[in-house]
C-alpha cells in the first residue's frame, strides 16, 4: 500500500493529516505547527518561503507575499469575483495571455495554480521530512461551493506537486467524516448541519449520517465571505482612527498597510476570546505616529454583523432547498478557524437552540482529518489517462501503464515551482537542473512500502528525544533507538491506511462497507454528494436550459439526456455551450466548456437534438450529443475553457475550413479531407476546452497554416491545369512538356499526402507559368471569369465574344487579329479585376445552439 495525504488546502491556512493506526491524525510542518499559512513569500537571499515565515514578511515586502490566491483558483481575469478580490490584495495581478489570472511574484507572472502547487509541494515535503518516507496519494479538500473549473484548477495544483489525487471531496463533507467517526449517529441515524466559515469561504453542507452512509442533503454557500472580510473590516476601523487623531489627509504607504493589516488579524483572534484587545500601532506615517487604543468585541460584531447574517440566510436557504425545516436539524458542526468568533454561535444558538451546536471535533482541524478519512473509503485507485480503476497497491495503470502515484518533485532554485526530478530544465523558467532528483526530501521507494527514518526527533510530535529513550517525552510515542539516530522503520501496513472499527478494533481494509472482523457496518463509507449549482447548455434565445438540477448525487449512473431541437443549415455547425449557475440567462453563470459539430446536410424545419450528460466522482463532465438520431459525439469536458476572444477565432478558424471543403471537396484528394477532418477535430477540442496542455495560439497557427498550403497546393494545381488547357495553342511544345510533368508531380504528391512536397511542386507550378508571361496568365483568368460565373453577365459577353475571336484568328493564322482580340482582352481584364474587387464578402453563417423541443 502507499501512503496518502488529507489535504485542507485552505484560503488563510492549510492542514495535513493522514492515518495512523487506522485513526486520521494530524500532521505537524516543520515549524511544529499544525497549521501553515496559504502563504508564498521570498526571503532576503531569494529563498522561498511558504508559511508563517512568509507571511512574517508582509510588513517588510508586501507586494511579494502572495496569500489569498485560492479566491483566483480556476477564474477568469474578468470574473467579477475576481474584481472584487483583487482591491483586497497588495500583490500585482494582471490578465493572462488565455485570459486567466495571471499574479506576480519576485517579478515573474504565475498562475493561482502555479502558487497552489508550490504551497502543496510544501505541505508535502514537511510531511515527508516529519515521517522519513514517502507520500504518493492525497485526498484535497474544497469549499462545497466551488464550481467545476476550480475543482479541476485544484486537482491540476496536487498533480503539479507530485501527487496522484484520488479525490476532490467537499470541505464540509469532510468535517462530517470525520465527526462521524467520533459520534454515534444511532440506528436511524441523525441529520447534521455543517456550517463552515473558513479565512476566504463560506460553505453550508447538510448531510444525513447513517452507520453505512453519508449522504449529502443540501450545499448553500459563497465563495468571497470569511475571515479576510472581518480583517478587513478591522483594517477600516483602524484607519479611521489613525485619521481622527492625526488628521484626514493621512494614506498608509507600502510599510503601514501590511503592519495595519496584520494587527487586524490579531484583533479578531483576540477578541474570540476576550472582550476587548489593547491596540498598539508603532512606526506609521513613516515613523512619526502611534497609534494606541482599544478595540471592544461590540464594536468587532457591529462591523461584522452583516456579513454574519448572510451566513444565516445562507443557511435557511440550504435548508429550505434540503425540503427541510429546521426542526429537522439534529446537530450543528462548526468548522473553520472563524467560528470562533461568539458572534456565530450566539446567532447559530438563536436559530438551532445552544444544545444543538456541536463542536466535537477540532474546527482548524477537522477538514484534513475527514480527508484522510475519505482515503481510507477508497477502494481503488483511478488512472488520470484512461480513467480504468486499479488496485490500491499499484503503481502503474495495468491498462495504458500511466502512473499512479504522483511524481518525484524538486522546487525549481530560481522560480521555485515543483519539477520533475528527472527533468534537464525548469518548463518555467529554464533553469538548468542537474535531473538527478536531488534536492528532494525522501527517496523514493515505489516498489516497497518500507521507509527508515533518521534523527533525533519524534515521528509524531517533532520533540527532541535524548539518546537511548525508548518513547516520546510529550506523546509517548514509542522510539526505536537501536541504531544511532534513533533509526525507526515504518511500515505502511493495512493500518496505516484503512479505518479501525468502533466495534471490533480491527484496522479494515480500504474501501470496506462491513468490517470483516465482527460484521459491523463501517461508521462513514463513501459520502454520496451532490452538486451545489445548476448543469446545462445555452439555448438559441440565451437562456440556460438545465440538464442535472442543483442537489443532483453524483456520480450518475447513467447519463442524464435532454431532448432538444435545432433550425439549421448543412453550412452551419452546432454549438453546445456547457454552464453552470444559478442564472437563468446562461452567459451569466460559469462556462465549463463547448462542444460543436456539423449539422448534416439536407436538413429541414426543427431537427431533433439529444444532449446528455455524465458526473464521474470528480464531477468531470461526460457531454454527448446526437443529432437526428445519428452517431453520438462524446467528449470529457477538461473544465478548460476558452477566452470569448480566443473561442471568436476559433470558431472563424472552423468556418473557413468548412467554406474551404465545401467548395473544393470534388477537388481535394482523400488525403486532403482526411487533413482537413483533422484540423477540425482538434478545433473541436479546443472549443471543448480539450488543450491537454498545448497552446491556443500556436494551435491556431498551426491549423491556418495547413489550410493556407492545402488552399495553395489545390490552387496551383486547378489553375495549372486550366492554364494548360486554355493556353495550349498558344505555347511553345517544350514550354508545355514542362508543365505537364510539373502537374503530373503535384497530382502525386497530393495523393501521397507529401505535404512538403506539394508545397514545393505548386511553387514551381506557380514559378513556370508566370515565368511564360503575363499575358498567358490573363487569358487563363478572363476563361475562368468567364466558365465559372465570376463577373457580371455583360463583362462575361465582352469576353466571351473576344475569346472567340482570339481563337479563331489563332486557327487563321491572323496574327493581326490575334493582337487586336489579346488588347480587348487586356482592358476586358482589368474591368473584371475591378468588378471582383468591389464585390462584397459572402457573409459566414455562425453556429447555432439548440432550442426547446416543445411548441413555441
Amino acid at each position: 500500500m502507499y501512503r496518502t495525504l488529507g489535504i485542507d488546502l485552505g484560503t488563510t491556512n492549510s492542514v495535513v493529516a493522514h492515518l495512523r493506526r487506522g485513526e486520521p491524525e494530524i500532521i505537524f510542518n516543520r515549524q511544529n505547527q499544525e497549521a501553515t499559512p496559504s502563504v508564498v513569500g521570498s526571503g532576503r537571499k531569494g529563498e522561498l518561503l511558504v508559511g508563517s515565515t512568509a507571511r512574517s514578511r508582509i510588513a517588510v515586502d508586501g507586494a511579494n507575499v502572495i496569500r489569498s490566491v485560492k479566491r483566483f483558483m480556476g477564474r477568469k481575469f474578468k470574473d467579477p469575483q475576481v474584481q472584487a478580490a483583487l482591491k483586497e490584495v497588495d500583490y500585482k495581478v494582471t490578465a493572462g495571455t488565455d485570459g486567466d489570472v495571471n499574479v506576480w511574484f519576485n517579478g515573474r507572472s504565475y498562475t493561482p495554480i502555479e502558487i497552489s502547487a508550490i504551497i502543496l509541494h510544501r505541505l508535502k515535503e514537511d510531511a515527508e521530512q516529519r515521517f522519513g518516507e514517502p507520500f504518493h496519494r492525497a485526498v484535497i479538500t474544497v469549499p462545497a461551493y466551488f464550481g467545476e473549473r476550480q475543482v479541476a484548477a485544484t486537482q491540476e495544483a496536487g498533480r503539479m506537486a507530485g501527487l496522484h489525487v484520488l479525490r476532490i471531496i467537499n470541505e464540509p463533507t469532510a468535517a462530517a467524516l470525520a465527526y462521524g467517526i467520533t459520534s454515534e449517529a444511532g440506528e436511524e441515524g441523525k441529520t447534521v448541519l455543517v456550517y463552515d466559515l473558513g479565512g476566504g469561504t463560506f460553505d453550508i453542507s447538510i448531510l444525513l449520517l447513517v452507520p453505512g452512509s453519508v449522504s449529502v442533503l443540501g450545499i448553500e454557500g459563497d465563495n468571497l465571505l470569511g475571515g479576510d472580510d472581518f480583517d478587513r473590516g478591522i483594517t477600516t476601523a483602524l484607519l479611521e482612527d489613525i485619521r481622527e487623531e492625526y488628521g484626514a489627509e493621512y494614506q498608509p504607504d507600502l510599510r503601514d498597510r501590511p503592519k495595519i493589516a496584520a494587527t487586524a488579524e490579531t484583533i479578531k483572534i483576540e477578541l474570540s476570546h476576550q472582550e476587548s484587545s489593547e491596540v498598539i500601532l508603532p512606526g506609521l506615517g513613516a515613523g512619526q505616529l502611534v497609534l494606541e487604543t482599544e478595540f471592544e468585541r461590540a464594536r468587532f460584531e457591529e462591523l461584522i454583523e452583516a456579513r454574519i447574517e448572510r451566513t444565516i440566510e445562507l443557511t435557511h436557504k440550504a435548508i429550505m432547498q434540503a425540503n427541510l425545516t429546521v426542526g429537522d436539524i439534529d446537530e450543528v458542526v462548526l468548522v473553520g478557524g472563524s467560528t470562533a468568533i461568539p458572534l456565530v454561535a450566539r446567532r447559530l444558538g438563536e436559530v438551532f437552540g445552544p444544545r444543538r451546536i456541536r463542536r466535537g471535533v477540532n474546527p482548524m482541524q477537522c477538514v484534513a482529518l475527514g480527508a484522510a478519512v475519505q482515503s481510507a473509503l477508497v477502494g481503488e485507485v483511478e488512472c488520470p489517462e484512461c480513467r480504468a480503476p486499479g488496485d490500491l497497491s499499484a503503481s502503474n495503470c495495468a491498462n495504458c501503464a500511466a502512473g499512479l502515484l504522483g511524481g518525484d518533485r524538486v522546487s525549481c532554485p530560481t522560480c521555485h515551482l515543483p519539477v520533475d526530478a528527472g527533468a534537464a530544465s525548469c518548463p518555467k523558467c529554464e533553469q538548468a537542473l542537474d535531473g538527478s532528483g536531488g534536492g528532494g526530501t525522501v527517496p523514493r521507494q515505489a516498489t516497497r512500502a518500507t521507509a527508515v527514518v533518521h534523527g533525533g526527533n519524534c515521528p509524531r510530535c517533532g520533540t527532541p528525544a535524548a539518546p537511548g529513550v525508548t518513547a516520546c517525552e510529550l506523546c509517548g510515542e514509542p522510539l526505536n533507538s537501536a541504531a544511532p539516530g534513533h533509526t525507526r522503520v515504518a511500515t505502511t501496513a493495512a493500518e496505516d491506511v484503512g479505518l479501525r472499527c468502533a466495534s471490533c478494533g480491527l484496522v479494515n481494509p480500504p474501501g470496506c462497507e462491513v468490517c470483516p472482523g465482527c460484521g459491523e457496518l463501517a461508521q462513514v463509507t463513501n459520502p454520496f454528494d451532490i452538486t451545489p449549482k445548476n448543469l446545462g447548455i445555452e439555448l438559441n434565445d440565451g437562456r440556460l436550459a438545465v440538464i442535472i438540477p442543483k442537489n443532483t448525487s453524483y456520480p450518475t449512473s447513467s447519463p442524464v439526456s435532454r431532448e432538444f431541437v435545432v433550425s439549421g443549415s448543412g453550412r452551419q455547425r452546432l454549438e453546445v455551450a456547457v454552464y453552470e449557475g444559478e442564472h437563468e440567462i446562461a452567459q451569466q453563470n460559469e462556462l465549463i466548456g463547448h462542444l460543436t459539430l456539423r449539422l448534416p446536410e439536407g436538413l429541414g424545419g426543427r431537427t431533433p437534438v439529444e444532449v446528455a450528460f455524465g458526473l464521474d466522482r470528480d464531477r468531470t463532465i461526460t457531454l454527448s450529443v446526437r443529432i437526428q438520431g445519428g452517431a453520438e459525439k462524446t467528449v470529457k469536458l477538461e473544465r478548460v475553457t476558452l477566452d470569448p476572444e480566443l473561442k471568436v477565432q476559433v470558431e472563424e478558424q472552423q468556418r473557413q475550413i468548412e467554406s474551404f471543403t465545401d467548395r473544393w471537396g470534388g477537388e481535394l484528394t482523400e488525403a486532403e479531407m482526411r487533413e482537413a477532418q483533422r484540423l477540425m477535430d482538434t478545433l473541436d477540442d479546443l472549443a471543448a476546452g480539450q488543450t491537454r496542455g498545448q497552446s491556443v495560439d500556436a494551435a491556431l497557427e498551426r491549423a491556418q497554416q495547413q489550410l493556407k498550403a492545402q488552399r495553395w497546393v489545390r490552387g496551383s494545381e486547378a489553375y495549372l491545369s486550366l492554364f494548360i488547357h486554355y493556353c495550349e495553342k498558344l505555347l511553345d511544345p517544350s514550354d508545355l512538356d514542362r508543365l505537364r510533368s510539373v502537374a503530373a508531380e503535384l497530382r502525386l504528391r497530393r495523393e501521397a499526402a507529401d505535404w512538403d512536397g506539394a508545397v514545393r511542386s505548386a511553387r514551381k507550378a506557380d514559378e513556370l507559368c508566370d515565368s511564360l508571361g503575363h499575358t498567358m496568365r490573363m487569358l487563363t483568368m478572363c476563361n475562368i471569369y468567364v466558365t465559372q460565373s465570376m463577373v457580371s453577365p455583360a463583362l462575361a459577353q465582352l469576353i466571351m465574344a473576344e475569346l472567340r475571336g482570339l481563337d479563331e484568328a489563332v486557327e487563321a493564322p491572323n496574327m493581326a487579329d490575334v493582337n487586336t482580340h489579346m488588347s480587348n482582352l487586356l482592358a476586358l481584364y482589368a474591368q473584371a479585376q475591378r468588378e471582383l474587387g468591389s464585390e462584397p464578402a459572402q457573409e459566414s453563417l455562425g453556429p447555432v445552439r439548440p432550442e426547446e423541443a416543445g411548441p413555441r
